[in-house]
C-alpha cells in the first residue's frame, strides 16, 4: 500500500452534464472517501487551492491532501488499522475504528482527527504529527472545529454509557437498541460537553458547555467571530432522529457568558437536520423536514441572525428529497444538494429575501444509499475564496470525492 508523504494521481476530468462547468473525479479506488462534512470551514486551506479527506482501503484508513490545480493526492497519515464502517461509538472491545471525521484550519495547515478516543494532528505542509488528547477515557469525540485565529480547537465530546461500552462490538446493534441505551436515565446515559483545547501547546481541556441527556456531533466555531459556537442539542428519545419533538436542535453559545441563543424556524418546526454559518459569520444556514405534525410534506429552507431572528424562510410541499444545506463563500446564499431534487447542487440565494432565486451548481447523481454510512452524501463545501466547491458522491457500491469548479 501507499505511506505517508506518498503523491500520486488518480482522477480524471469531464463537463458537468447540466452546467458544463468542469469536474475532477479526485478518487477512483478504495471502498470510500470523504471529505470533512457540510460544516463551514472544514476542508479547504484559505487560498482555495487544497482539501482534505479520509479514505477508507482494505480494512484500514487515512487522511489524504487534494490539489486541485494538478489532481495530485497526498498522503498525510499512514494507513491505521480499521476504518469507519459498521461501528459501533463506544462499542470499542479493542477493535479500532480507524480515522475518524477530519477538520483542516484553513489558515495554519494543521489537520485535527480523532482516532477511538484520542485526538490528533497533522500539517499539510511538513506532515509534522502531535497528540493533543492521549486517551479521553469515557468519552468519544466528534469532529473537531477550529477557532477563526487558530488558536483553539474545540470538540464535541459524548460520554461512553456503561451498557454501550459492554456492547460485543461484532454483534448487529439496531438503532433502537442504541437509542434506548442513550436515553437511560440517572446519569447512565447520555452525557454531551463541548472541550476547547489551546493549539499553540496547552493540551490543557476546559469544558465550556455541560449536558446531562443530550447529545452532539454537530459543532461549529464561527468562521470569523471568536466568541461564537454553534451547535445541536439531541434529546431523547430519539436524539439525531427527531430529537423530542419539543426542544429546538440548533443553537448558537456565546462564549464570554456561556449563553445559549436558540436558531428557531418560523415554521415551528425544532428539528434542523442539518444547519451551518455562513462564510462572513453573521448568519445561521438550516432546513427542517416535514412529515406528520409538522405542517406539511415539505421541507423549509431558511436564514437567522446570530440571535436567532428570521431573515427569511421558504418552502415548498413538494421538496420531499432528503439532503444538506451549505453556505457560499462571498454570496448570500444557501447551497443545498437535496430538498428540491436528489441529484443537484443548487443555490438559494437570499439577498433579496422576498424573492426566491435559485442557481444551478452541477449534477452531483449519488446514489444516496449507494454505501455505508454518510459516505454517499454529497456534503457540498465551498472554499474560502468562492471558486470552487467539494463533494462526495456514491455509485457501485462505493463513494468518490469530486471537485466542481464555479
Amino acid at each position: 500500500m501507499t505511506r505517508k508523504g506518498d503523491t500520486w494521481n488518480e482522477s480524471r476530468t469531464y463537463l458537468d452534464p447540466f452546467t458544463l462547468r468542469r469536474v475532477r473525479q479526485f478518487t477512483t479506488a478504495g471502498a470510500y472517501n470523504y471529505h470533512p462534512a457540510y460544516h463551514t470551514s472544514t476542508a479547504w486551506t484559505a487560498d482555495g487551492k487544497r482539501f482534505i479527506f479520509m479514505s477508507g482501503r482494505a480494512n484500514k484508513s487515512t487522511i489524504f491532501c487534494g490539489n486541485v490545480e494538478t489532481g495530485e493526492i497526498t498522503q498525510l497519515l499512514d494507513w491505521v488499522d480499521g476504518w469507519m464502517i459498521n461501528i459501533i461509538t463506544g462499542a470499542s472491545g479493542n477493535f479500532s475504528h480507524g480515522v475518524g471525521t477530519p477538520c483542516l484550519d484553513r489558515n495554519s495547515g494543521w489537520v485535527y482527527y480523532s482516532i477511538d478516543q484520542t485526538l490528533r494532528a497533522v500539517n499539510i505542509d511538513t506532515l509534522e504529527e502531535r497528540t493533543l488528547i492521549e486517551d479521553s477515557g469515557v468519552w468519544a469525540y466528534g469532529t473537531p472545529t477550529v477557532s477563526p485565529d487558530s488558536a483553539y480547537v474545540a470538540v464535541p465530546a459524548n460520554i461512553i454509557p456503561e451498557a454501550m461500552a459492554n456492547v460485543d462490538p461484532t454483534r448487529p446493534l439496531d438503532t433502537a437498541e442504541v437509542r434506548a441505551i442513550y436515553a437511560e436515565p440517572e446519569g447512565k446515559g447520555s452525557h454531551y460537553r463541548i472541550e476547547v483545547i489551546n493549539t499553540l501547546g496547552d493540551t490543557q481541556r476546559e469544558v465550556v458547555y455541560d449536558e446531562l441527556d443530550s447529545r452532539c456531533n454537530h459543532l461549529q466555531w464561527n468562521p470569523v467571530k471568536m466568541d461564537w459556537l454553534h451547535t445541536d442539542r439531541d434529546m431523547p428519545p430519539d436524539f439525531w432522529g427527531g430529537s423530542d419533538g419539543v426542544t429546538n436542535r440548533v443553537w448558537t453559545l456565546h462564549l464570554p457568558d456561556k449563553r445559549l441563543v436558540e436558531q428557531p424556524s418560523p415554521s415551528g418546526r425544532t428539528f434542523q437536520v442539518h444547519s451551518v454559518w455562513s462564510w462572513d459569520g453573521e448568519d445561521v444556514l438550516y432546513h427542517c423536514p416535514g412529515g406528520p405534525g409538522r405542517g406539511g410534506p415539505g421541507y423549509v429552507i431558511g436564514v437567522n441572525d446570530i440571535e436567532g431572528n428570521n431573515i427569511v424562510e421558504w418552502g415548498s410541499d413538494a421538496w420531499t428529497n432528503y439532503g444538506h444545506v451549505g453556505a457560499v463563500a462571498g454570496r448570500k446564499a444557501v447551497m443545498i444538494d437535496g430538498n428540491i431534487t436528489n441529484d443537484m447542487i443548487l443555490w438559494l440565494y437570499y439577498d433579496d429575501p422576498k424573492h426566491l432565486r435559485i442557481e444551478a451548481i452541477c449534477k452531483h447523481g449519488t446514489n444516496w444509499g449507494g454505501s455505508e454510512w454518510q459516505y454517499p452524501h454529497p456534503h457540498p463545501q465551498c472554499d474560502p475564496t468562492g471558486s470552487r466547491i467539494v463533494y462526495n458522491a456514491a455509485a457501485g457500491g462505493r463513494s468518490d470525492v469530486f471537485v466542481v469548479e464555479i
